[in-house]
């Protein structure tokens, strides 16, 4: 019986050789063999499972390609576009303003100008919220001043457009406007005028007008120049859209 037992010892021992002579490791698990080419080496990575990752492309990722066919962005000087940027709709990313305007090579008439307002998207994109062709002044209505636009600029969360022009007589034209219950109003107009050999800026009659709380400052020097400052509130009315603001009307 000692001599059977050391003889199927001696027949195992010699099978787990013959194993290893071929290339083929035992495992541990009792029935089951690993081929030594099947094997993970020490100095190769573990296969991973392989994962695609789709990257998308910011969407309208310029104003530019929201400006309409025919329109380009006006230029206060040369390379420097009148626009401006910030938050509009509270939603914690960047919009912009920005004057366009048509494309035209007629001499005899300035081309006119639209004020093009667009929201940021998430994907550093734009999304166009509205062009108003009735907001702005074109270059040759500034009188012999020039050029009446003066700025572009987005202040305390709304569009503010500032306007100068004339010749002995000085004019200057604001209007505000804030993205409110989804839609564009006016909120807020300026308009000043005095004459260059009599008074300064500083010193221009001008009538200033809230029009969310219907408040107003006027500031006038009269006949015998002295200068007055008048305030009151000629109460709350429905505010213009900016769709159905038109200079003609102001």
């Amino acid at each position: 019986m000692r001599w059977e037992v050391l003889y199927t010892l001696s027949l195992s021992l010699l099978l787990f050789v013959s194993l290893v002579a071929c290339g083929i490791s035992v495992d541990k698990t009792i029935g089951s063999t690993v081929s030594k080419d099947s094997q993970i080496s020490d100095d190769q990575p573990e296969p991973k499972n392989e994962v695609t990752e789709v990257i998308r492309e910011p969407i309208n990722s310029g104003i530019e390609y929201i400006i309409p066919s025919g329109w380009s962005l006006f230029e206060i000087n040369e390379g420097e576009p009148a626009k401006a940027e910030g938050d509009l709709n509270k939603d914690g990313i960047s919009d912009v303003a920005a004057i366009i305007m048509k494309d035209t090579s007629t001499a005899d008439e300035a081309p006119p100008r639209s004020l093009m307002i667009a929201f940021g998207t998430e994907n550093n994109g734009y999304s166009l919220s509205i062009i108003a062709d009735q907001v702005l002044l074109a270059a040759d209505e500034g009188g012999a001043w020039g050029d009446p636009f003066e700025s572009l600029t987005i202040n305390r969360g709304s569009v503010l457009i500032s306007e100068y022009g004339g010749s002995n007589w000085r004019w200057y034209n604001k209007y505000r406007f804030r993205y409110q219950d989804d839609d564009w109003c006016l909120i807020g107009a300026t308009f000043g005028e005095y004459h260059t050999l009599t008074n300064t800026l500083e010193n221009a009659d001008e009538q200033d007008y809230n029009l969310l709380t219907g408040d107003y400052i006027v500031r006038y020097t009269d006949e015998n120049g002295k200068f007055h400052t008048e305030k009151g509130n000629r109460g709350k009315k429905e505010l213009v859209t900016l769709r159905e603001f038109n200079l003609e009307d102001m």
